[in-house]
């Protein structure tokens, strides 16, 4: 064997959960209530439950490699770098040519409490292929873009919300390579989420950060959502309400509603999935509403941990500490499945992960695997005390987690990671503190073992040839590959992280139409559900018979 991947194909990939080992937990999501249900391992649906008022269409079959619980050693994996970059990368893009967009704050080494009337954002853009960073500032937009929203739209732009500045709308503008001033949002917001929806519009909530130090700012708590249109600007949803969907944490709401993971379902509702232990379903239509959903399993609320989009409509959580700020982590990994939508939600505890992890970062590959990076034992900002610098990778098929090869530089709160267009991933930033010793202004690439043969070579990888540079929803594209096999094919929405937070992120594996193995032809079925291929910038990855992946075609896909 020469990979984690193995030449054998399955014919199709069944959508539910994969079956648990003996110590995993599932519970099932009853029809919503208001109150908490009840949690048992074997939770019975409900045979009177009401059908639908629009049937859901079934999401696509894919073809795919299988992926066995094979034996990684740490040779399969390795870091490149330290390389240094002129600020900490707090917060981080993909643009569509492989670069990677990061900005820190009004200063390169430091922020501030609250908008003090600096208005300005420094930014640098990292070329993986030479290691070297372009320096900016961006000042037009007045906004410190410091502990932002961030979001992808469906054309690609970057859109970043709120923070020091706690009102202002930025967007970077990929035709004219410059920022924009977007339009205020009503609420003003710091440390919240946001997430696109289904009809390209983006989605924020929560976010009182800040709010507790400034007399001349409003106090914590009530940053309800509200919703972003193009020509349109900002709407609020006053049903949707933050302080419902927050964590217990110790200091109040000005952290308890953080970093939110939330997470457009196929049902075309948003689904929200932590910190807080207790999940819920979000509908932002007209004046919106919020629905229970059932708790996440017996984990507790888990600030600081992430959550990925893994499948269609299955999120892997990972980590996290009950409390921001001086609090211990968890190794707790859970699978929720939301794919059959309300009334149907399922919660796994699969197996923990090597180390606690808070302040960590996640991210999924185009086989379906997710690799989690940095983040400590005891959650303490600005600090690199008991720091985890060995990367895990998780297996969907087998649900366990495989430790990887250790980083140089230790990447806690205020970093971050993308994967890129190559297929490796972007590790980045930590600190933000001013003179403090936990400043990492620098980055690191990170090589997964799928792109490794077990003695550390570089594995041989498939090549995309010719594919369409934009889709609708629906479309059947024509895609030629090399003539090394048979090949998967799998979308990954190029995305932005900031805080542990990528809501952005999602893998789609395509289900192949038809296939001429000896040309290298192949015709890709692309779901015609936008709540499942939400609009936006795509890589396409093609993934050889050991599950090796191609240098990604980038592919915009919305209704043109």
């Amino acid at each position: 064997m020469t990979h984690l991947h193995i030449a054998l194909f399955i014919s199709l990939l069944t959508l539910t959960a994969c079956g648990g080992s003996t110590n995993t937990t599932n519970i099932n999501e009853d029809t919503p209530a208001s109150s908490n249900p009840v949690e048992t391992p074997e939770q019975k649906e409900p045979t009177d439950k009401p059908e639908p008022a629009t049937p859901e269409p079934e999401p696509e079959k894919p073809i795919l490699p299988k992926t066995p619980d094979a034996v990684i050693n740490k040779k399969q994996s390795k870091w490149e770098g330290p390389y240094k970059m002129p600020l900490v990368a707090s917060a981080a893009a993909n643009l569509p040519d492989g670069r990677i967009l990061a900005w820190s704050a009004y200063a390169k080494l430091k922020f501030h409490y609250g908008d003090v009337g600096v208005g300005k954002t420094y930014t640098a853009i990292f070329d993986p292929k030479t290691h070297e960073s372009s320096e900016g500032l961006v000042s037009n937009t007045e906004h410190d873009m410091f502990c932002p929203g961030t979001a992808i739209l469906e054309d690609g732009r970057i859109m970043v919300t709120g923070g020091s500045s706690d009102r202002q709308t930025s967007i970077y503008d990929l035709t004219s390579d410059d920022w924009v001033k977007g339009p205020k949002m009503n609420t003003p917001r710091a440390y919240h989420s946001m997430t696109p929806l289904a009809d390209g519009s983006i989605f924020t909530l929560g976010g009182s950060w800040g709010f507790d130090t400034n007399p001349n700012t409003p106090k914590p708590g009530n940053k309800n959502g509200e919703v972003w249109r193009q020509d349109v600007g900002w709407t609020s949803k006053p049903n949707i309400k933050a302080n419902q969907l927050s964590t217990k944490d110790k200091k109040g709401l000005y952290r308890a509603d953080n970093h939110m993971w939330m997470f457009t379902a196929p049902n075309g509702l948003v689904f929200h999935a932590g910190p807080a232990k207790q999940m819920h379903w979000i509908d932002t239509a007209d004046d919106g509403s919020v629905t229970q959903s059932i708790r996440r399993g017996n984990d507790a609320d888990s600030m600081d941990g992430n959550a990925v989009m893994y499948d269609i409509g299955k999120i892997l959580t990972l980590g996290g500490s009950p409390d921001y700020d001086d609090s211990d982590a968890t190794k707790n990994a859970h699978v929720i499945d939301i794919s059959k939508g309300k009334g149907k939600v399922s919660v796994k505890k699969v197996a923990d992960m090597h180390h606690a992890r808070a302040f960590n970062n996640s991210v999924v590959l185009p086989s379906g695997e997710v690799v989690v990076t940095g983040g400590q034992a005891h959650a303490i900002i600005f600090t690199d005390t008991t720091s985890a610098y060995n990367a895990e990778i998780w297996n969907p098929t087998t649900e366990k987690f495989t430790e990887l090869a250790a980083m140089k530089v230790p990447r806690n709160y205020h970093s971050v990671s993308l994967l890129m267009k190559d297929g490796r991933i972007f590790v980045a930033g930590g600190g933000l503190c001013g003179t403090c010793k936990t400043n990492h202004p620098d980055a690191e690439i990170f090589t997964p073992p799928y792109l490794l043969t077990v003695d550390g070579k570089p594995a041989i990888r498939p090549v995309i040839k010719s594919a369409p540079s934009i889709a609708r929803p629906g479309d059947t594209i024509n895609v030629s590959v090399d003539t090394s096999g048979l090949h998967s094919f799998a979308l990954t929405r190029m995305s932005a992280a900031t805080h542990a937070v990528n809501n952005d992120e999602r893998r789609i594996p395509l289900a192949i139409a038809t296939s001429e193995q000896n040309s290298g032809k192949y015709s890709l079925k692309i779901p015609d559900n936008t709540a499942i291929v939400l609009p936006g910038n795509y890589f396409l990855f093609a993934l050889n018979k050991n599950g090796v992946p191609s240098i990604a075609k980038v592919i915009n896909i919305r209704d043109y």
